[in-house]
């Protein structure tokens, strides 16, 4: 298989020659991008990962680069909320005008967009953004791109394998983007495509993924979003031709060849491998009934035929080539598997009492923070008239869907935060710096410096990481007692109270320190310098707490308390008195911590 670097993947790309249709991207999402490359000159550009869809290699190819390129995951499929002007979620997308986003919202966006650039260039993967793909490519102007592709029938037999159409709610989510299809702005060209007529969901999948193919091919062919560097990275050549695929990557990025990582034994199974990537296939199986294939491949061609009528010929041959390759898949029964409500649900675990033991100097909580304590600060900041979102802009944690990892959901009938049954005492994480700071004040205690986590993590060995268990563990370590510190390596990172130094105008950054379940363990691993905006938050990101000998039970801070605080903080990014990122970001610094 060719794996060279053609000329027209390392130059900027011509322009197609058809005009590019539908309504250009405005003054908002323009401005954003302006504002961002102001904050980052000389920076480079962060390298945009396309998915065509979900399961086509993306974590492994996060995982070839963890070691040289810093990664972040789906941040504006995961971290905008469906109320976000710019979210991928948002069911019929509204023409931005202006003044449509400011604020509290902007803020966020222009801190989020200047975390993806770094002295070292960032990788940042999005999958499935569907209508919201020219907004993102628009956003990040100067980023090459990376489409990875796959063909249909391996993508539904990896949903298959992990019955991923039911727990991801992919049936809510088909009627999601095909009322975004009808949308004034898009139904001239979407909407024969998803039509909404109760289709089995086979047939919805390939429909689902023709769709977000051809959605991806025209943003990355149009004038306005699409002059960029581009590698295509198709998932059936990573699988066959490794070495070759990792050489294709790394000339690209002008990187070194990744070294090729085997899977290495471990007496933990993972209890959930749907996001693991340390096994590796060699076979180019599809396990699917022969029906169930057919669907997949007859939805993927007519939802093509159609486009043609209403798509330029460019951007449906370009999808064609995209969805290719069902003929290299040996096409397999099914393998009898158990039903997804058999999936174990952990037992909830008890943990030793949480303590700081005594220590000459720093003093440690014995436990990483878990999510029912997370739980109760939230719903008395809630209560207190501080709610953690904000038209899609979240505060203080990023509240996911039970089914993506999430384990913290806002209920709002009760007007409560209610944790996932089973996790109440698993590590809290998906929290942002602000939310960890705030539990820190509440709890009388800090967060560590980088400092802190990496003396007391010297020496010690690793716990719960790289994929070992699939998903984080509860917070008592086996074999440790309440005297002891649990997970000093392992389970989730955490946010730490120091950050790198930043210009004055910039958005002010905190060190994340340790090793999560879904990251390496290595030493190396650990002390990487590493640092996030402070409204970021991620999957395997925590809070860990920590005392200075003088401090009590009496230095905690009452939740009405940060809860005003913390309004009166939003109260003045709304006002837009503060003239840059930087200026707000160290308000917020003083407003929580004097």
């Amino acid at each position: 298989m060719n794996t060279r670097v053609s000329s027209a993947q390392r130059k900027e790309l011509p322009a197609p020659t058809r005009p590019w249709y539908g309504e250009q991207l405005d003054g908002t999402v323009e401005r954003l991008a302006a504002r961002v490359q102001h904050l980052t000159a000389g920076l480079p550009a962060p390298v945009l990962a396309l998915g065509v869809f979900e399961r086509v290699g993306s974590n492994w190819l996060s995982d070839s680069l963890r070691q040289v390129m810093p990664q972040h995951n789906e941040p504006f499929r995961q971290q905008l909320s469906r109320e976000h002007p710019l979210s991928p979620a948002d069911r019929v997308p509204v023409t931005l005008h202006g003044t449509a986003l400011n604020g509290l919202g902007w803020h966020q966006l222009v801190c989020a967009l200047c975390d993806l650039h770094g002295p070292e260039r960032h990788l940042v993967k999005e999958t499935n953004l569907f209508f919201a793909a020219d907004t993102v490519l628009g956003l990040l102007p100067r980023s090459p791109a990376i489409v990875l592709t796959r063909a249909p029938l391996g993508i539904a037999s990896s949903f298959a394998r992990g019955r991923l159409w039911e727990r991801w709610r992919y049936g809510d989510r088909y009627m999601q983007v095909s009322a975004s299809a009808r949308a004034p702005r898009w139904r001239g060209s979407f909407a024969a495509l998803l039509p909404d007529d109760s289709p089995d969901p086979s047939t919805a999948l390939g429909r689902l993924i023709a769709v977000n193919v051809l959605l991806l091919s025209r943003a990355l062919l149009s004038p306005v979003t699409g002059a960029r560097p581009r590698l295509l990275i198709p998932y059936e050549q990573h699988v066959t031709d490794r070495a070759g695929t990792l050489s294709t990557l790394a000339a690209f990025l002008d990187l070194p060849v990744p070294a090729l990582e085997e899977q290495q034994a471990d007496d933990q199974v993972a209890a959930d491998a749907t996001f693991a990537t340390t096994g590796h296939k060699e076979r180019l199986v599809a396990e699917l009934s022969r029906d169930d294939a057919a669907r997949v491949s007859d939805a993927v061609a007519v939802t093509l035929d159609r486009a043609r009528q209403t798509l330029d010929q460019e951007v449906t041959d370009t999808a064609a080539q995209w969805l290719a390759g069902d003929e290299l898949y040996e096409l397999r029964a099914p393998a009898a598997r158990p039903s997804t409500a058999a999936r174990p649900v952990p037992v909830p675990a008890v943990p030793p009492q949480a303590d700081y033991p005594p220590a000459p100097g720093v003093r440690w909580r014995n436990l990483l923070v878990t999510n029912a304590e997370m739980a109760d600060l939230l719903t008395l900041l809630h209560a207190g008239g501080a709610p953690n979102s904000r038209l899609g802009t979240h505060l203080l944690v990023c509240p996911m869907p039970h089914e993506r990892g999430g384990r913290l959901h806002f209920d709002p009938q009760g007007k409560r935060w209610r944790v996932s049954p089973g996790y109440e005492a698993h590590p809290a994480y998906w929290v942002t710096w602000l939310g960890a700071a705030l539990m820190a004040a509440w709890s009388g205690a800090r967060l560590p410096t980088r400092d802190d986590v990496l003396f007391e993590a010297a020496g010690r060995r690793a716990y719960n990481c790289g994929y070992k268990v699939g998903d984080t563990c509860a917070v008592a370590e086996p074999g440790l007692d309440r005297m002891d510190i649990h997970h000093v390596i392992g389970n989730v990172q955490v946010w730490c109270a120091d950050g790198p130094p930043q210009a004055e105008d910039q958005p002010v950054q905190r060190y994340l320190a340790g090793a999560a379940w879904n990251t390496p363990g290595t030493w190396e691993a650990v002390s990487a310098e590493r640092s996030r905006y402070l409204l970021g938050s991620s999957r395997g990101v925590g809070v860990r707490l920590v005392r200075d000998p003088h401090a009590t039970d009496a230095d905690r801070f009452g939740a009405w308390e940060l809860a005003n605080r913390l309004n009166r903080w939003v109260a003045e990014a709304e006002s837009g008195a503060q003239t840059s990122p930087g200026a707000l970001d160290r308000l917020l610094l003083r407003t929580v911590s004097s």
